[in-house]
C-alpha cells in the first residue's frame, strides 16, 4: 500500500522517538527493532523499509537533528545578515539545543557511533559530508560577500570545523555546569579566535607554513628513505645472486 510523503515523514519520526526511549529505557544492545516498531505503531517488517538496521536508526537521528537545525535557522528572518562567525555558533547551539531532550542517548551513542573500535563508515561519512556542505556553503557565501579573504586549503579548514564540532559535543556531554554555561562559553570564545584568524588571514600563514614544512621536509625525507630501501634492495639482491653461484 502506498503512503503519502507526510506520512512516511511521520512514520520515520515515530521511528526516532521510540529509538531513543527505549534505547535509553534498555541500551542500545538490548533494544530489538522489533520492539521499536511495535513503540512506534508501525510493522515489524515497515521498520526495515526505513531503517535496514539498529545503526541505521542512530545515524538517521543524528540526519535528522542535523536538518532540524537548518530548518531553524533558515526560519529566522535575519539570519542571511549575521556574519559567518555568527552562523556557525548558531548552528552548534541550534544542535545541542536539539539534543538537550534526547542527552543521555546522545551519551550513550555518540561514542558508539563516532568513536567505536570499527569505524562507522557509510553512516558516519554521510553525516559528516552533509555537515561540510553546511558550513563550505556559509563559507561561500562569506568569502563572495568580501567577508574573509579567500582561503587556501579550504578543505582542511572545513575538516577542522568538523573535527571542532565533534569536540564540542563531547564536551557538553562532560558539562555539568548550570545551563551548560562552560559550553556556552568555550563556543563563545574559540569561535572569536577561529574567526579573527580567518579574517586576518593568519590560519592562510599557518597553513601554508605546514605545507611547505610538509613539503621540504616529510617529502624529502620519504624520497631520501625509498632511496635508501631501493639500494638495500640492489645490495641485497647482488648477495643473493652472489651467493646462489
Amino acid at each position: 500500500m502506498k503512503i503519502s510523503a507526510g506520512k512516511k515523514t511521520e512514520n520515520r519520526r515515530a521511528i526516532l522517538e521510540a529509538a531513543v526511549d527505549l534505547l535509553i529505557e534498555s541500551g542500545f544492545k538490548s533494544m530489538s527493532m522489533r520492539a521499536v516498531a511495535r513503540k512506534a505503531g508501525v510493522g515489524d517488517a515497515t521498520i526495515y523499509s526505513y531503517f535496514p538496521t539498529k545503526d541505521a536508526l542512530i545515524y538517521g537521528y543524528y540526519e535528522e537533528s542535523l536538518e532540524g537545525a537548518v530548518r531553524s535557522m533558515a526560519e529566522i528572518d535575519d539570519f542571511e545578515r549575521f556574519d559567518l562567525r555568527e552562523k556557525l555558533q548558531l548552528l552548534f547551539e541550534t544542535i545541542l539545543e536539539g539534543y538537550l531532550a534526547d542527552r543521555e542517548f546522545v551519551s550513550e551513542t555518540f561514542s558508539s557511533v563516532f568513536f567505536r573500535p570499527v569505524p562507522g563508515g557509510k553512516g558516519v561519512r554521510a553525516i559528516r559530508s552533509r555537515f561540510l556542505e553546511i558550513v563550505r556553503e556559509q563559507f561561500d557565501i562569506a568569502t563572495e560577500a568580501g567577508e574573509l579573504p579567500d582561503i587556501i586549503l579550504k578543505d582542511l579548514v572545513y575538516q577542522c570545523i568538523w573535527d571542532y564540532f565533534i569536540a564540542t559535543i563531547l564536551y557538553w556531554l562532560k558539562d555539568d555546569s548550570e545551563q551548560f554555561s562552560n559550553t556556552t562559553l568555550f563556543i563563545d570564545k574559540s569561535l572569536d579566535l577561529g574567526y579573527v584568524m580567518l579574517k586576518s588571514g593568519v590560519l592562510d600563514k599557518v597553513t601554508g607554513l605546514a605545507s611547505f614544512l610538509f613539503k621540504s621536509h616529510v617529502l624529502s625525507r620519504i624520497e631520501m628513505i625509498m632511496d635508501e630501501r631501493d639500494t638495500f634492495s640492489r645490495i641485497k639482491e647482488e648477495f643473493m645472486s652472489h651467493d646462489a653461484t
